[in-house]
């Protein structure tokens, strides 16, 4: 990387950081002096806003989706395939979206919410397909397997938000099994 390339870079990190108040605004105006050698630079943030506003409505969408598929699962008897086949193609929509926003300007709250709904929706897949395909007496093992591998992706990724998760999700689990087995 060139120093031209990497002073770019930084003017930009420190330019994200005022925007975002990560430091104080005298502070960022002295690094933006100090890396532009006193030159001004223009931020743009009509784009921006927009943006933030797009995304922040598409997560809540996701949100919504999920809450009202397990909803309708819960309280509506209907055939495992038609919510499998609503939640596969919401998952499919939802992973191409993922990956057609710029990752860079994605914050790391936002990356971990839009993961931690994906793998809940793997997690209700894995649900329906296991009941479907008559394993029944093996659904604890399937969570077990999901919920193992959200703990393996947070520790693999150092996303701390999925192991913890994972871990939660593993002791409410056993906790609920022993006490469905021996006090219920």
């Amino acid at each position: 990387m060139k120093d031209q390339e990497k002073n770019q870079l930084i003017i930009q990190e420190i330019v994200k950081w005022k925007e975002n108040h990560l430091l104080p605004e005298e502070q960022c105006d002295f690094l933006l002096a100090l890396y532009t050698k006193g030159g001004e630079i223009e931020v743009t943030k009509g784009k921006n806003v927009w943006l933030v506003i797009s995304r922040k409505l598409y997560f809540v969408f996701i949100l919504a989706t999920l809450v009202s598929v397990i909803f309708l699962d819960y309280y509506y008897d209907l055939v495992w395939y038609i919510l499998a086949g609503i939640l596969s193609t919401i998952f499919l929509i939802n992973m191409v979206v993922y990956f057609n926003i710029d990752s860079k300007n994605m914050s790391y709250r936002y990356r971990c919410l839009f993961l931690f709904t994906h793998f809940l929706y793997v997690l209700q897949l894995s649900i329906y397909i296991s009941k479907a395909a008559g394993l029944d007496n093996y659904l604890y093992l399937v969570i077990i397997l999901n919920v193992t591998g959200w703990m393996v992706f947070g520790y693999v990724r150092k996303m701390r938000f999925f192991y913890y998760a994972g871990f939660l999700l593993m002791i409410t689990l056993i906790t609920y099994v022993v006490f469905l087995k021996y006090v219920g």
